[in-house]
């Protein structure tokens, strides 16, 4: 302790010696024996609810709303397959959205929600796609599960795909959504009727520690504004979600359609043909739907033209490639110019 004392009394003098600034806050009280803080050069922390975490939760998502509604269109972003954090930061800044496929690529759970962490540090929104089944047989729904887990991981956004009903639909627009009443502020304050009478009633479960901003986020604020800016899209890649494309267009708290190309050809027999007159005709059939119901359309291609004619058929939002395509293409184009 006797240690301890003489340091605390001359590191002043010591610091001031080698060049550093003083240190005007810290004072001591040889009576007592130990320091205080002058209240007078401290400031006081925001309110929980005020603080940089709390106030950029859904700061992203409302920006690429807003961009959304005001026709800023179109909005453009790029998929992340890399774990590595960084590629997410590298890229961010010129995307309008990044692309999480946790139906194809094997990102694990704390892996996503690095990324998605990082995203937001940059004001980029995080759209997920969740593992959707290639088959749908019976009653089973087995995307419900991960919906719940990329939402607590702090998704902005959730796409699923395979998709084949408008009751289907209905379920995934009620796993994005909070189960209404209680404690909540109108227009969320009415309770829902059971499962059992409402099996599509709102039913995300509750888990948002990070959403929350750990906590610091109040609890009917955080409900209200996650039902209203979560951004739910479903994937039209089946022959029945063709079939039953205006009815899935209707369904209330949907956002977007996702136009699947790749696999919607394979399933109306001409794979991997994206300008078939049966593929294009499809496609039309969806544009139209999803702009009679004003649900937003989005596409996904690795290439420049294929993306630029689908804007000019209506599409406003559009993934195009991917951290690594984009390497990889940099580095054969850079080589063989060189090697030329």
């Amino acid at each position: 302790m006797r240690a301890w004392r003489s340091f605390a009394n001359g590191a002043p003098a010591a610091l001031l010696a080698l060049g550093a600034p003083a240190l005007p806050c810290l004072t001591s009280n040889r009576d007592q024996g130990k320091c205080r803080w002058p209240s007078a050069a401290c400031e006081p922390l925001p309110s929980p609810e005020q603080r940089r975490g709390s106030r950029q939760q859904f700061e992203a998502i409302k920006d690429f709303r807003r961009k959304l509604e005001q026709k800023k269109l179109p909005l453009i972003g790029i998929g992340v397959q890399m774990t590595d954090i960084t590629s997410t930061d590298a890229l961010a800044d010129c995307s309008d959205f990044i692309w999480y496929d946790t139906e194809h690529v094997p990102f694990s759970p704390e892996v996503l929600k690095w990324h998605i962490m990082t995203a937001h540090g940059k004001g980029c929104p995080a759209l997920v796609r969740v593992p959707g089944p290639n088959r749908v047989d019976g009653v089973g729904l087995p995307w419900g599960m991960f919906i719940k887990h990329a939402l607590d991981s702090n998704a902005d956004g959730i796409a699923v795909p395979q998709i084949r009903t408008a009751a289907e639909v209905r379920s995934i627009v009620a796993d994005c959504r909070y189960p209404t009443g209680g404690q909540r502020k109108p227009p969320y304050h009415i309770a829902q009727p059971s499962t059992v009478q409402e099996p599509n009633r709102f039913s995300r479960g509750f888990g948002p520690t990070t959403p929350m901003n750990y906590g610091r986020i109040p609890l009917s604020d955080y409900l209200e504004a996650a039902d209203r800016n979560i951004f739910v899209c479903v994937m039209i890649e089946t022959v029945e979600a063709l079939e039953n494309i205006d009815e899935i267009c209707s369904v209330p708290g949907l956002d977007c359609v996702i136009l699947g190309a790749n696999d919607l050809s394979g399933a109306l027999g001409v794979p991997y043909q994206g300008d078939s007159k049966e593929t294009m005709g499809a496609v039309d059939k969806i544009i139209k739907a999803a702009q009679k119901h004003g649900k937003y359309i989005f596409f996904s291609t690795r290439y420049p033209d294929a993306a630029k004619k689908m804007v000019a058929k209506g599409v406003q939002i559009v993934h195009i490639g991917h951290d690594v395509l984009a390497a990889v293409s940099y580095q054969e184009a850079l080589v063989a110019d060189l090697k030329a």
